[in-house]
């Protein structure tokens, strides 16, 4: 009886391991007719994959964050002196953004990030790979150079419509400090 007591409560985690081993399986299977080209692809796709889920994970912490930023703020607004906070977001805008601005969806699916009149649009999870990259312990003088390498290689089309001239470019600068004062991950300082 004991055993049957374990079997069900394994079962489900036995399913999905199962089924992990069948496909595992499969895909070892498959490796030797590859040719280097194949598994290049599949090595890059799986780390592709990889990042994706963790961006899930941190889209849903940056969808948390600004909800309690969101309730910091009506909370700071109700209370008498709000003056101050108010005054406070004015010099984050002007600080950061310069010709910069983020738009996001009433639902928070997409961003638009708009530059001179220019509304370049973001998917949840292209804008989370964004703050991720900017939200980064490193020297803040790597984080322009990085958020241009992921432009380059993820949205060309940014480049190419905001006119950026490159990895030195100052307005990369700007746009870190928009993201990062836009946006946190929890967890993050």
């Amino acid at each position: 009886m004991a055993k049957a007591g374990t079997a069900k409560r394994k079962k489900p985690a036995t399913t999905v391991e199962s089924a992990t081993a069948a496909l595992a399986g499969e895909l070892a299977a498959l490796i030797p007719e590859l040719d280097a080209e194949g598994l290049a692809f599949l090595i890059e796709q799986a780390r592709v994959h990889l990042y994706n889920m963790r961006a899930a994970e941190l889209e849903l912490a940056a969808a948390e964050a600004d909800r309690a930023s969101d309730r910091a703020r009506n909370v700071a607004a109700a209370k008498p002196g709000a003056r101050k906070g108010s005054r406070a977001a004015g010099k984050t805008s002007a600080d950061t953004g310069a010709d910069f601005s983020i738009q996001a969806a009433s639902d928070g699916s997409t961003y638009d990030l708009v530059y001179q009149g220019k509304w370049k649009m973001f998917t949840g999870e292209e804008m989370l790979s964004m703050v991720r990259i900017v939200s980064s312990k490193d020297p803040a003088s790597q984080l322009p150079g990085r958020l241009y390498r992921w432009l380059l290689a993820e949205r060309s089309d940014v480049i190419n419509d905001l006119a950026l001239a490159g990895l030195a470019d100052p307005r990369l600068r700007k746009l870190v400090a928009l993201l990062r004062t836009t946006f946190t991950i929890k967890g993050t300082s």
